[in-house]
């Protein structure tokens, strides 16, 4: 397929994509976008993500669209589990893993871009740092499940530090 085409196969993907998730929701008995409309986020993410997969010879610029794909990827996740549990208290500290996915973006759009090592690292910090602030939270005011995650978080984010002073 000639590269000029690719973005318009891609849009056109994506939205029929999302039309058709929205037609289940119209069509099918039971099946209530009420609780599934966090899936809207992961078909955008995929608008963000992809580009540089599908454009190799633009990857090194279009590698910074990682960023919002991961961040938006996040957020998805981060709805659909209050959703579906209706721990909608979760929100209270789980936006705290919105900086942890701007550092996993970083990571991410260095790795594939071929970017500087320096960004590759304070993705590395952003990320580490927002999780184990996340855990801590998480830990504090969480259901069970999350308390427990939360603390197994801060544990690893403990044992990182201290394995990263003997190296």
């Amino acid at each position: 397929m000639p590269e000029s085409k690719r973005g318009s196969v891609f849009i056109g993907t994506l939205l029929i994509l999302l039309g058709a998730m929205l037609s289940l929701f119209t069509f099918i008995p039971g099946l209530s976008i009420g609780r599934a409309w966090p899936l809207i986020f992961f078909i955008l993410a995929a608008g963000f993500i992809l580009p540089p997969f599908i454009w190799p010879q633009s990857r090194q610029g279009l590698s910074g669209l990682l960023i919002p794909g991961i961040i938006l990827a996040v957020l998805g996740f981060i709805f659909l589990y209050c959703s579906l549990t209706d721990d909608w208290a979760f929100w209270a500290f789980a936006w705290i893993l919105i900086p942890s996915s701007v550092g996993l973006g970083l990571v991410l759009a260095a790795s594939v871009g071929g970017w500087s090592r320096v960004v590759f690292w304070v993705g590395i910090w952003m990320l580490a740092i927002s999780l184990a602030i996340f855990g801590l939270f998480a830990s504090l005011f969480g259901s069970p499940l999350i308390q427990v995650a939360g603390a197994a978080l801060v544990i690893l984010a403990g044992a990182g530090l201290v394995l990263k002073s003997f190296r």
